[in-house]
């Protein structure tokens, strides 16, 4: 005979597992114990008498069963979401989960501030942003609205452009001082060039001459995953670096980093707000978009 339990409960424990990939990312994050949230999940894959998770003392992941599962799980939880917050639009009160993903340094577009202005704006809002560089699937990962930088493609969710930031040439002036500024992209070859691999074509840096978009083959002795830690290697005089002006902009305001051939800037990116068509039944991401667009 199965035991009672708070399903609903055990259902949020057992996401929040998923999302932090761990039992102790999820204890840390609910302020639970571990062997409490160890004790939700069994509870869970005994009430629906399956197992949800191949666990071991080194890695945890999902069965196929559990990969189902999260994706309906999370419908369900939306749905319940979704009740409570209309109950409080009725009353004329914005109120529920908002959950957004964004590039790691999206600080550089000032959301952290635009998000702190809404959340001042509407208290009874309770927002989740993850900041990581993959690309979330929107619908099958719970996510309400993405913050995308660049070409998306296409797709059946809506897109809200956003602003658009500037693709710079960028270097340390002590770095210039030392090694001479390049007057033009194909005098790159000659300069240790910061790359980041984590680019479709890391070593072919894209430039525009006279509207026609040209390329030129770079080389460094420093390749690195992220733009932030290429940023910080040019602030530090380590070499030329070109990234979007976001992913640096502390260094740009402090002068660590200073511009280089501007006039061969590629066209700006577009950074857009990514959502599925039909959450805008959603009064939280409603108020969001509409804060955003003002």
């Amino acid at each position: 005979m199965q035991r009672k339990i708070d399903l609903i409960k055990a259902i949020r424990i057992f996401l929040s597992v998923v999302e932090e990939e761990s039992f102790s990312g999820a204890s840390g994050k609910l302020g639970l114990a571990t062997s409490a949230i160890s004790k939700n999940v069994s509870d869970l894959e005994q009430y629906y008498e399956c197992k949800l998770l191949h666990r071991n003392t080194r890695s945890m992941h999902l069965t196929a069963e559990g990969m189902h599962f999260v994706t309906e799980f999370r419908r369900v939880i939306a749905q319940l979401d979704g009740l409570k917050a209309s109950v409080f639009q009725r009353k004329g009160v914005v109120a529920g989960k908002l959950t957004i993903t964004s590039p790691e340094n999206a600080q550089g577009l000032k959301i952290d501030y635009k998000l702190s202005r809404f959340l001042q704006l509407f208290p009874n809002v309770e927002l989740r942003w993850l900041q990581q560089n993959r690309r979330f699937n929107v619908v099958d990962e719970g996510i309400d609205v993405a913050i995308r930088v660049g070409l998306l493609e296409d797709s059946d969710l809506i897109v809200q452009s956003f602003t658009s930031v500037e693709n710079q040439f960028v270097a340390s002036p002590e770095y210039l001082h030392q090694h001479g500024t390049p007057l033009h992209p194909d005098e790159l070859t000659n300069h240790q060039c910061l790359i980041e691999v984590a680019n479709r074509r890391p070593f072919l840096w894209r430039y525009l001459e006279e509207g026609i978009e040209k390329s030129v083959e770079v080389s460094g002795s420093l390749e690195l995953d992220k733009g932030e830690t290429v940023a910080f290697f040019a602030a530090h005089g380590h070499g030329i670096a070109r990234l979007p002006s976001f992913m640096m902009q502390q260094y740009l305001d402090s002068g660590e980093l200073v511009t280089i051939l501007p006039r061969f800037n590629t066209k700006p990116l577009e950074v857009s707000l990514v959502y599925p068509k039909n959450s805008l039944s959603n009064p939280v991401l409603t108020a969001f978009l509409e804060f955003m667009r003002s």
